[in-house]
């Protein structure tokens, strides 16, 4: 396979390229191992639900001696309402377990999982830019038909549980978790593999498939293309994680927000607030502005590592 390019403005808005040589060996290798990470990342919230699920239906059939419909009744709530717990169980878990890899091998966290350094304005902006984000994909769910919305209202409302393990899930686990396997792990390994441009996509098309309903599906992919992005542009997850984090919260799992009478007053305040968050942080702006060296020149300091504010 022939030599191909990848290229970026640096500072002065000039072009750099830099020479990069792909192989089939190495695209195969790249994409075995990201869906070996998919694989593992899914097994892990799959299988600690099921585990706890045998345990409750032990329970009942023991020590409660219900009837088998009662019986499968009883397992389905309490795992409705241990559902949280275990998402954040196993979002720790798959950092955890990570991050465990990596320092055995010695690995640098910075090249294996994107965890390096950035400019708080970045992170700031970034996170502001998320809450937008999130109006905007709402006003286009508004317009898609009803019986497109059925299946993924079904979806949503097994995860509007409110308390503070329910905010720990879903503003703090979960995009730590998807952000460190998506952007940072596979990511990483698809930009030494390939192209960026189809890093990117392709990264983002595996984040899109671990999400459920087709409209899931469908926003989850764009927000993979758009973190993946902001990963290649600033070399850190740092900023994707605040992101993420930013529009989950807009799901309220803590019940902050429920005072709004309108859905659409709701978005009007939170599409205020994206706007006095990117004007305060527009500083972190540039962050975006300047793509990294390719990996190819590992001594080269990425765009996030170069800014001090």
């Amino acid at each position: 396979m022939e030599a191909a390019a990848i290229s970026g403005p640096d500072k002065e808005g000039e072009d750099m390229k830099t020479e990069h040589s792909y192989s089939a060996k190495g695209v195969l290798a790249a994409l075995g191992r990201s869906a070996l990470y998919q694989l593992f990342f899914v097994a892990v919230q799959v299988l600690l639900p099921f585990v706890y699920g045998i345990g409750i239906a032990a329970d009942a059939a023991i020590n409660r001696g219900a009837d088998l419909a009662q019986g499968a009744q009883a397992v389905a709530e309490r795992l409705l309402d241990g559902l949280s717990a275990l998402t954040l169980l196993s979002c720790l878990i798959i950092a955890a377990v990570l991050l465990l890899w990596f320092l055995l091998r010695k690995k640098p966290l910075s090249e294996a999982a994107g965890l390096r350094h950035c400019s708080g304005w970045t992170v700031g902006f970034c996170a502001f830019g998320a809450v937008g984000l999130y109006v905007l994909i709402s006003l286009v769910l508004a317009l898609l038909p009803e019986s497109w919305m059925e299946e993924y209202g079904k979806a949503m409302r097994l995860s509007t549980e409110t308390g503070l393990i329910p905010a720990l899930a879903v503003v703090a686990g979960a995009p730590v978790a998807e952000e460190l396997v998506f952007r940072g792990v596979i990511q990483s390994r698809l930009e030494r593999a390939m192209p960026v441009w189809i890093a990117i996509v392709l990264q983002a098309v595996l984040f899109g498939f671990i999400h459920g309903t087709p409209v899931q599906i469908g926003y989850a992919f764009l927000m993979g293309l758009l973190f993946g992005y902001i990963r290649y542009r600033t070399g850190s997850i740092l900023p994707t994680i605040a992101a993420h984090a930013a529009f989950n919260a807009m799901n309220d799992p803590l019940g902050l927000l429920g005072g709004f009478a309108e859905k659409w007053q709701f978005l009007a305040v939170m599409a205020a607030v994206c706007a006095a968050g990117c004007v305060l942080c527009r500083r972190g702006l540039s962050g975006l502005r300047t793509a990294p060296e390719a990996e190819a020149r590992p001594t080269s300091p990425t765009v996030c590592e170069e800014i001090t504010e």
